[in-house]
């Protein structure tokens, strides 16, 4: 993980290295005043001014700005009380430039974006610069994404996001100061009450031993079981969800690392879960990554896939949620399989299922070269349903071998021509997407005719119709990254080199919304605001307000550190 997370910051922060270069050699750099650029030495000073900013915004510390800005500092209006408009009982008034007085006081403009933070009790104010450039010799310019949110008590709540131009006085010597604030953009949510309400203590019984694995981290884990499987310590283990007794509720199967027995969670009528994975056959202690319910042998229940190693196993269930008859689908190298996805792709009437892999002996081994655009991953498959439990490993007779051995994530089946028959999408980390349009049985990557190769760090994928236009659209989890969009987009970066340079720049955008416009996509993140997911995974259109209209949850983040500013 060290070491993937260093040839990030290489490729975005540091001039060409020799092949030879240690990680602690690079590990030097990363410090800007390590380093020779003015830029980034420019926003570390800016850094902590921001953060005491938020502070004089969350606490109302008003005092404390006169250390943080020049006494003439002026700003436009930063909060724009524009029309507002209801989506259910969420309003949102958004503006894309200041409207009224040019400039006002900077501590006027603070205090009236303050304002609907007061009445609650809970405040987070934060800043990510992402842009920054240096005007003369004794100031310079940063891009700012602001965010603030505030709750009380009851559940309402207020959202605050918008981009800020700051223009900054610097001091040799001593912290730069505020000289003027442009709001470029903005965005304010509030609800009277809450959207979804955490309620896992009323469901699970985590004074059930067998329930005491979802209670920890997986900090708790690495080091403590033996390292005959892969490490628990990232998280890349699904849920799948189903009703694998034919009652009518949905139940949950979770997927859990070496060592520790997967679990099957089912309802009970009082709405609780219990853990049944033993009793019914599941109970697996091996690595276990994506994971499916699916009626695979067109017997009227949910079957159960999962992605154990280098092997794609299926429990079959007997039509009561007891799971037996294993069916083993092993690909020809040892590279795990990390996620799944089914369908009839040559419509003879069973579901067939293909199989993502990611790394070719390990996480944090196997090293994408190059690192924005890797060609050097292990081969995903695709396994095709013979009945009678009979699967048939296709992929190199049917066109999936094409562009085959990138560091594949996700994937997801979509009819994306409309043509009647599923096509293919696969989201990649390190580089480009595939999608493999289905001709009669047979797959071509269309990837970059259909404009959404996007390349980037994907990290998943869904489907949905977000505009009701009758054809699918297509979401795609990918990173942001504050340092990439700052950096990669300076004038000095990679200079002469405009093909890479462009390839390095996608990679930090973050996450993409493809709206489909008749079997080719136009990418419409900014215009739709779905940009920015942070360090993203496994995105999804869901209708979370019943309203007919696809809504996007984005999932993010990765291991929690002991430090704030830890990973």
């Amino acid at each position: 993980m060290r070491l993937t997370l260093m040839l990030l910051l290489a490729v975005v922060t540091v001039a060409a290295q020799p092949v030879g270069d240690r990680v602690d050699a690079l590990e030097a750099k990363v410090p800007p005043r390590n380093g020779d650029w003015k830029t980034e030495v420019l926003q570390a000073t800016a850094k902590p001014q921001l953060a005491a900013l938020g502070a004089v915004l969350r606490d109302g510390a008003w005092d404390d700005l006169k250390s943080l800005a020049h006494p003439d500092a002026r700003s436009t209006a930063l909060r724009d009380a524009g029309a507002p408009r209801r989506f259910g009982t969420v309003t949102v008034v958004q503006t894309a430039a200041p409207r009224g007085p040019a400039h006002v006081s900077l501590a006027a403009a603070l205090l009236h974006l303050r304002g609907p933070l007061v009445a609650r009790f809970e405040r987070r104010v934060g800043f990510k610069i992402v842009g920054v450039h240096q005007a003369d010799a004794a100031s310079f310019q940063t891009d700012v994404r602001y965010e603030a949110f505030a709750s009380s008590d009851n559940g309402s709540g207020v959202q605050q996001v918008a981009r800020w131009r700051i223009l900054w006085r610097h001091h040799d010597g001593r912290d730069p100061t505020i000289l003027d604030i442009r709001l470029e953009r903005f965005e304010e949510v509030t609800r009277p009450h809450r959207l979804l309400t955490e309620c896992t203590a009323s469901v699970l019984d985590f004074e059930d031993a067998r329930l005491s694995t979802l209670a920890t981290g997986g900090e708790t884990w690495h080091g403590r079981v033996d390292g005959l499987g892969e490490l628990n310590l990232m998280g890349h283990n699904g849920i799948a969800v189903g009703d694998v007794d034919g009652d009518g509720d949905e139940d949950l199967y979770v997927a859990m690392g070496t060592g520790l027995p997967n679990l099957l969670l089912v309802r009970q009528p009082d709405g609780a879960l219990i853990d049944r994975a033993e009793d019914l056959g599941v109970a697996w202690l091996d690595d276990t990554k994506g994971v499916l319910f699916a009626d695979m042998d067109n017997d009227g229940d949910q079957d159960l896939l999962m992605a154990v190693g280098n092997a794609i196993v299926l429990a079959k269930n007997r039509g009561n949620g007891a799971f037996e008859r294993i069916v083993t689908m092993r690909a020809p190298t040892p590279a795990a399989f990390y996620s799944l996805a089914v369908a009839d792709y040559d419509k003879d009437g069973d579901l067939d299922v293909y199989g993502c892999r990611y790394v070719k002996l390990q996480y944090g081994i196997s090293i994408p070269i190059p690192f924005h655009d890797a060609n050097n991953g292990p081969t995903n498959h695709l396994m095709r349903n013979d009945g009678e439990d009979r699967y048939t490993d296709v992929t190199g007779k049917i066109g999936l071998n094409a562009n085959n051995t990138r560091f594949s994530l996700a994937c997801v089946w979509i009819d994306h021509d409309t043509d009647g028959d599923p096509d293919l999408y696969v989201a990649n980390d390190f580089g480009r997407n595939n999608l493999y349009k289905n001709e009669g049985g047979r797959f071509v990557d269309v990837a970059a005719i259909a404009g959404v190769e996007d390349q980037a760090a994907g990290m998943g994928a869904s489907v949905g119709d977000f505009d009701l236009d009758g054809k699918p659209d297509l979401y795609v989890t990918n990173m942001f990254s504050a340092a990439g969009n700052r950096v990669a987009y300076q004038d000095r970066f990679k200079r002469g080199e405009d093909a890479q340079k462009k390839q390095i720049q996608r990679y930090s955008l973050g996450n993409t919304l493809f709206r489909n416009i008749g079997g080719r996509f136009e990418d419409v993140s900014e215009k739709a605001g779905v940009r920015m997911g942070r360090w993203g995974w496994g995105a999804r259109f869901c209708d979370i307000d019943n309203d007919g209209y696809d809504d996007i949850i984005a999932p993010n983040g990765f291991l929690t550190g002991h430090v704030k500013d830890d990973l």
